[in-house]
């Protein structure tokens, strides 16, 4: 049985943890509350990670899980059968390794990175796969008692210059992680089953693009105008990807569904409803109707999670707004229906560039929705795109805006807006994981741009970057991954279906791009009509 009492088998209150984690010898902890809200023994409900006590950081492939503090892993999980059983204890404290003490946890809420044990764990897990023997030396503390514990990796060798680049420790990643998938099918849901379904397609081999096909025709069937924003959009990247290297005629009523419904779900201007007049008032925020309704017309465009026309209207308004991600997301698949055929450019789309542009700074930040418009009242958007507040963050954004213009080469802006959004990954790709609610997702289609791009010094640097994320999140046995902690506290995502295919998928997907054969992968890809500036 592995070792799944790291509490004593107890359910702890807020209090009680704590009073355990201060006791932890004289460890300073390092994400945004000691408890990690609360989260370090709360347990996810599905997959192979149900047996791990808590939202616990993983440890690369050495089995063992832990609670991270600002300069250690405090042991509190270990997988039995595993390369740290036996030799790993609950409760050691782990501060270096290949003779290097961990230096200190730097992410958060106004500083982003994954510098400290998560790198420098990261980065040994590297240097002893790619030696001789395969050892990881791990610094101990076991009480007051130093050891050094060697554990016994693979020798699977160094990741290369750049994720695009099909290297022997890649083709060793992919396989494994497409036969895990295969062999754990099911349990993904949007986001997660276009991922696995786009990293299949883009296999060499024939089997497993097979099971992408599988997959895609799954998918095949039409929604109605209730369903989500972000089902559809998946729904046509994925279909339309499918396609475009089939030909396989079947998915396309499908697709046009998908296309006309995303239509459908979007918001439109004139009399947009969301907020209330009185919704201000109470909060003592001047405002008039008719400037409330102006701001809110900017709306005009975006997407939020339900359909504005067929849910939101229907309900009499209220609700989130639209967002940028569901957006681009459209935007995506709309650009892929056209290539397939079935979409053609209507308002819609020029509407959707123009909610992106209107949430986009002069440095390329992308706003998380409608805040340039409305953020606790009334903002001067042209004011917004300047300000000193967005200048480099959030980085994921820019690499699905830039897929969105790559796949748009008839717009006169497109080249230079490709530019700006690569300009601002290269400003600030550290926080590519620090992403709101779902960091895999910010993380998977932040890279994604990234990697489809033509840029090679930028894929190189952010590759390099995030190998540490890389072998920290995979898993014992190297054929899946589990998530890792995004703003600085457990991600959401851990808890939502099973986070072990969900990161799987995700990890197959960004190492799908060294054997690219789809069209949001850069293939196919046409130079813009014109070089623009802004």
């Amino acid at each position: 049985m592995p070792h799944s009492q790291p509490f004593n088998g107890r359910v702890l209150t807020r209090a009680s943890v704590i009073l355990v984690l201060l006791a932890l010898a004289t460890n300073v902890y390092a994400l945004r509350d000691e408890t990690n809200q609360g989260r370090w023994n709360k347990p996810c409900s599905a997959g192979p990670d149900a047996v791990v006590p808590g939202f616990l950081v993983n440890m690369g492939p050495t089995g063992a899980r832990g609670i991270l503090t600002k300069r250690t892993f405090v042991v509190k999980f270990i997988f039995p059968d595993t390369p740290a059983a036996n030799l790993l204890k609950l409760d050691d404290v782990v501060y270096g390794a290949n003779g290097k003490e961990f230096s200190e946890h730097t992410f958060g809420a106004k500083i982003h990175g994954i510098e400290g044990p998560i790198q420098d764990l990261g980065l040994a897990i590297e240097d002893s796969e790619g030696s001789s023997d395969g050892v990881l030396h791990l610094m101990v503390k076991r009480g007051e008692q130093k050891l050094a514990v060697k554990v016994q990796l693979e020798k699977l060798g160094r990741f290369g210059d750049s994720l695009s680049q099909d290297c022997k420790k890649i083709q060793i990643l992919r396989a494994r992680a497409y036969k895990y998938l295969l062999a754990h099918p099911g349990e993904v849901d949007g986001q997660g089953r276009c991922v696995e379904t786009l990293a299949f397609l883009s296999s060499p081999d024939p089997e497993i693009f097979a099971a992408g096909k599988k997959l895609a025709l799954s998918w095949n069937k039409p929604y109605d105008n209730q369903v989500w924003s972000w089902y559809l959009d998946f729904q046509g990247i994925t279909l339309a990807e499918y396609y475009l290297i089939t030909k396989d005629k079947a998915v396309l009523p499908t697709l046009q569904s998908t296309c006309d419904l995303i239509r459908n779900a979007q918001w439109k201007a004139p009399n947009i409803v969301c907020y209330k007049l009185e919704e201000f008032t109470k909060k003592k925020i001047k405002v008039d109707q008719e400037t409330l309704q102006q701001h809110m017309d900017l709306y005009d465009g975006g997407f939020g999670h339900a359909p504005y026309s067929s849910v939101i209207v229907t309900r009499g308004g209220g609700g989130y707004g639209p967002m940028q991600w569901p957006t681009l997301l459209a935007i995506d698949a709309w650009q892929l229906g056209k290539l397939c055929g079935v979409q053609e450019n209507h308002p819609g789309l020029e509407h959707a560039f123009t909610f992106l542009e209107h949430g986009t700074t002069v440095n390329g930040h992308v706003a998380y929705g409608g805040e340039f418009t409305l953020n606790n009242g009334p903002v001067d958007p042209e004011q917004w795109k300047t300000g000193r507040d967005n200048k480099y963050t959030y980085s994921a954004k820019s690499g699905l805006a830039y897929a969105a213009y790559m796949l748009s080469p008839d717009r006169p802006d497109s080249a230079a807006m490709m530019k700006l959004h690569l300009s601002h990954i290269e400003n600030s790709y550290k926080d590519l994981p620090d992403g709101h609610a779902d960091a895999m997702m910010g993380f998977t289609w932040g890279f994604a741009g990234v990697l489809a791009s033509d840029d090679a010094a930028l894929k190189k640097t952010v590759s390099q970057y995030y190998i540490a994320w890389l072998n920290m999140a995979r898993c014992a046995g190297s054929d899946s991954y589990v998530i890792l902690p995004g703003r600085d506290y457990a991600d959401l995502a851990y808890y939502r279906d099973n986070v072990r295919n969900y990161t799987t998928a995700s990890v197959a997907f960004i190492y799908s791009f060294a054997t690219p054969r789809l069209y949001i992968q850069g293939v196919g890809r046409k130079s813009p009509v014109a070089v623009a500036t802004r």
